[in-house]
């Protein structure tokens, strides 16, 4: 059975938008540069699509979608994900940039040299006057950014949503070129299983939506690649804590996300009964002292340390007994 696209349904309900040229010269304008009559248009444009996101206004957010949004079953999933984005968190305006495109197909959009983190933009002609506008949380201090793309074309039919993208910008403040350096300072002090995870959290938000590459992205992509390979032929699963007096053993590190950030959650399995809080907070302690000496660095390049303990091997088809401690290290 199909399942009904719910744009689909109110096509006939498009109302063109007019929105007067900047200039007809090729080019990319950005910020400040775009004229400001220009600018306060699209943002009220912008303004009521989020407004319709927010509210998960699908009938009046149609009339603002192109018509290959309409057609794309995958509209209501972005359009879901940038509607919770906005109620958790006010979204400002991060960069925005009119351009007349030069080529169909695909175009590019070089930005001035950030440092570590210069980037350019490679995203396809839509038509030949597009808006592009990011937007990134309002507080500043939320360590795991989420970047919010809207990309506006203007059509023979008038302006409208050509492309949503929701994807993350930073993990513990930092973005993908900033934990790569990260990585290779805890590479160089020898702290190999960190860099892995630190490439990571990396690769991860290495592209904050779909035409965003920073210019060190292949040599970030080529670090993540090495350092993995290293650590999965160093490490493997269970790692032993001969160092601790009951030998438990860890099974699995992951990352656990929260509003702190991104940081290491060590998975071990204990002999003792989980029901025995006070000896399970004992042996942790012991584990916590010992951990820097079988994972290197581990204790040293994380804020927060969270542990698992378990009795038996957690499994995918049923929720396994655990008990959960964090270390607060900074």
């Amino acid at each position: 059975m199909k399942t009904l696209n719910p744009f689909k349904v109110i096509c006939c309900l498009l109302i063109p938008i007019i929105l007067q040229s900047c200039s007809n010269e090729i080019g990319a304008w950005k910020n400040e540069q775009i004229k400001q009559s220009n600018r306060d248009e699209l943002h009220t444009l912008n303004a009521q699509v989020f407004k319709y996101l927010k509210a998960n206004d699908t009938k009046s957010l149609g009339a603002y979608l192109s018509k290959e949004l309409l057609d794309d079953n995958y509209t209501s999933r972005s359009v879901e994900l940038a509607g919770n984005r906005l109620k958790l968190d006010s979204f400002v305006n991060f960069n925005e940039y009119y351009v007349v495109n030069k080529y169909t197909g695909a175009d590019t959009i070089n930005s001035p040299k950030q440092g570590v983190n210069s980037f350019r933009l490679v995203y396809p002609g839509m038509a030949e006057e597009m808006y592009i506008a990011m937007f990134l949380p309002k507080n500043s201090k939320t360590l795991n950014r989420s970047m919010i793309t809207a990309v506006y074309a203007r059509y023979s039919y008038g302006w409208k949503l050509g492309k949503l993208d929701i994807g993350t910008y930073t993990f513990n403040g930092k973005t993908a070129p900033e934990l790569y350096e990260q990585a290779k300072q805890e590479y160089k002090s020898g702290y190999l299983f960190c860099a892995a995870n630190t490439m990571t959290l990396a690769t991860t938000c290495s592209r904050p939506n779909d035409i965003w590459q920073y210019l060190a992205e292949d040599e970030l992509y080529q670090f993540s690649k090495t350092v993995t390979n290293e650590a999965n032929a160093k490490y493997h699963y269970p790692i032993m804590l001969d160092g601790v007096s009951t030998k438990p053993r860890i099974i699995r590190v992951y990352f656990t996300t929260n509003d702190e950030g991104s940081y290491p959650t060590i998975g071990y399995q204990t002999h003792i009964n989980l029901k025995n809080i006070d000896a399970i907070k004992k042996e942790n302690e012991e584990i916590r002292k010992n951990i820097g000496n079988v994972i290197p660095g581990i204790d040293k390049t994380n804020k927060i340390i969270l542990y698992t303990a378990y009795n038996e091997m957690p499994v995918s088809t049923r929720v396994v007994p655990h008990y959960d401690m964090k270390d607060v290290l900074q």
